[in-house]
């Protein structure tokens, strides 16, 4: 008998496996609710010099901080948005329940790995929390490039908002871990901020991606803001704002074209029934 593979992509998914996505997709969800307020009221009892999470992101001011403010309300309207995403897992429509259960095992994998990056993080355990980044990371990018197709409101916050957010916090945290806070942290930093402009960039142009653009558009808008308020005489917040632009810019082009039916060299794309009906009077006529 052939070994489930929880990762594959379906067309279908049997009783047993979307029960158990029903349960534990909302159950990491609210775990990720719960544990992530609770640690921006709370700081941890069990670690000398630990830290509430939003206390700990403002005590250390690194080329890659964020604007608390500006990062929370990106996160609170991505756990907002993955209601929606549970929704289609319960939907009465196949095809929407099948997208759901193909992403399933990456976003209940997120949500163990966020939960594992918020314990560490208020503890100071900055090394260990980078490797949960970067394996979330990794889970991240696997999801985003073998799920092609989905519905926006699967698309959004089960793949695009996460693997945006992990992409910029692999390097805040890892800034953090280093304690990139000196002269020669800041130069490193002012080329390291191009790599995700390079990564992001690429996925958004090949993927024809505008969500995950405005996902990267809203953190490194956020990155930007910090960076003004950290140090104003400095090329960090400079760089941040032109990136910003840059996925802003890309993402509003190519959500433009996709509104008006148009390619990316804003040529009008012809799709095969209107093409057939355009034919139709041709082949009447040749009769």
């Amino acid at each position: 008998m052939p070994s489930y593979n929880p990762f594959a992509r379906r067309e279908t998914h049997d009783a047993r496996a979307l029960n158990l996505y029903r349960v534990f997709v909302p159950l990491t969800w609210l775990l990720v609710v719960i544990v992530g307020v609770y640690y921006s009221i709370h700081s941890p009892d069990d670690t000398k010099h630990s830290k509430k999470i939003w206390k700990q992101a403002n005590k250390h001011n690194t080329p890659f901080s964020q604007n608390t403010t500006v990062t929370g309300i990106y996160w609170i309207l991505l756990l907002l948005s993955q209601l929606s995403y549970v929704w289609h897992l319960f939907s009465k429509d196949a095809a929407l329940v099948a997208s759901a259960a193909n992403v399933a095992t990456h976003f209940i994998l997120n949500n163990v790995f966020v939960l594992a990056w918020i314990l560490l993080w208020t503890r100071n355990y900055f090394w260990g929390a980078e490797v949960i980044l970067a394996a979330n990371f990794v889970n991240q990018a696997i999801t985003y490039w073998r799920h092609h197709g989905l519905p926006a409101f699967v698309h959004l916050p089960a793949v695009a908002g996460p693997y945006a957010w992990t992409l910029t916090a692999l390097f805040w945290n890892g800034a953090v871990a280093v304690h990139s806070h000196n002269l020669p942290g800041r130069i490193v930093a002012n080329l390291f901020i191009w790599v995700i402009l390079a990564v992001g960039l690429f996925d958004i142009v090949v993927r024809q991606d505008y969500v995950l653009g405005y996902c990267l558009s809203f953190l490194t808008l956020s990155l930007a803001l910090r960076q003004v308020a950290i140090k104003v005489i400095a090329l960090q917040w400079i760089f941040a704002f032109v990136i910003f632009a840059v996925f802003l810019a890309t993402s509003f082009y190519i959500s433009s074209t996709k509104y008006y039916g148009r390619d990316s060299l804003f040529r009008r794309v012809a799709h095969p029934e209107s093409a057939d009906r355009e034919r139709q009077p041709l082949l009447h006529d040749e009769a």
